[in-house]
């Protein structure tokens, strides 16, 4: 049966995956959300537009008698496994070192960056024009986490979420978490002028950051990592992204320290 967490992940809004198991947010309570309980629950305007699809799809393939789970209704291609996009030497550097870091307690930073309003950017474009906006900015995201050592745990559509100090451990995960938010930044930038030249339009990263701990409980062939977080440590990563304001990077004090 399909979990609340793997539903979101199809929708590629599994940071909320925290928000809603704190709320008790289950399927009998799923189909009753408004657009004013996901304000509350800390979604973004953009994210609760697709939460509210992905909510009414279910319930129009109920009434249909269809025998589609939640998973099957996620919008858009299966999200790409982290092997197809970690760079070489760090796939061989975490395969080598799973055996070791399953099941154990981590302290890691975890990061969360996105383009802020990418729905509105993209809305009166063909989707070929959508990507060739989108996809190089989060290929640049990517690329900045991977230049610190860092491993990209989820893409999310127009962003993506990071791990920072597992698989591969550093002590200075923080600081590395820091840096590859700065380069997005920079990046980011540079992108820019030639994207107003070509689209007319631009792209403002925000990101956000918290240290904290969580349990590594496995790390597949592909990468994909299986964790359980302690405490609210991916929710309150995700949830500074939201907070920050377009252009800037926001961060907990545990991260600050």
């Amino acid at each position: 049966m399909t979990t609340m967490r793997q539903w979101l992940t199809g929708l590629g809004l599994e940071r909320y995956a925290e928000a809603f198991q704190d709320a008790d947010v289950d399927w009998d309570v799923l189909p009753d959300l408004t657009d004013t309980d996901l304000k509350e629950l800390g979604v973004t305007l953009g994210h609760r537009k697709k939460l509210l699809r992905g909510i009414a799809a279910l319930g129009d393939g109920a009434a249909a008698g269809a025998s589609t789970t939640p998973g099957d209704l996620a919008e858009g291609p299966p999200m790409p496994s982290p092997e197809s996009f970690t760079p070489r030497h760090l796939a061989e550097r975490i395969l080598k070192s799973r055996a070791a870091l399953e099941g154990e307690r981590k302290q890691v930073t975890v990061l969360f960056a996105d383009i802020r309003g990418s729905l509105e950017l993209i809305q009166n474009t063909d989707p070929e024009e959508a990507h060739e906006i989108m996809a190089p900015a989060v290929e640049a995201m990517m690329e900045a986490v991977h230049r610190y050592e860092g491993t990209v745990n989820k893409v999310l559509g127009d962003g993506i979420m990071a791990l920072f100090g597992a698989p591969i451990a550093h002590e200075d995960h923080a600081v590395r978490a820091c840096f590859a938010a700065l380069a997005m930044q920079a990046r980011m930038a540079a992108m820019n002028q030639q994207v107003r030249q070509r689209f007319g339009v631009e792209l403002q990263l925000r990101a956000g950051l918290h240290s904290g701990e969580v349990v590594v409980r496995a790390i597949g062939n592909d990468l994909t990592i299986d964790y359980d977080a302690i405490g609210m440590t991916t929710h309150l990563a995700a949830r500074m992204e939201q907070l920050a304001r377009p252009g800037t990077t926001r961060m907990t004090l545990s991260t600050l320290r």
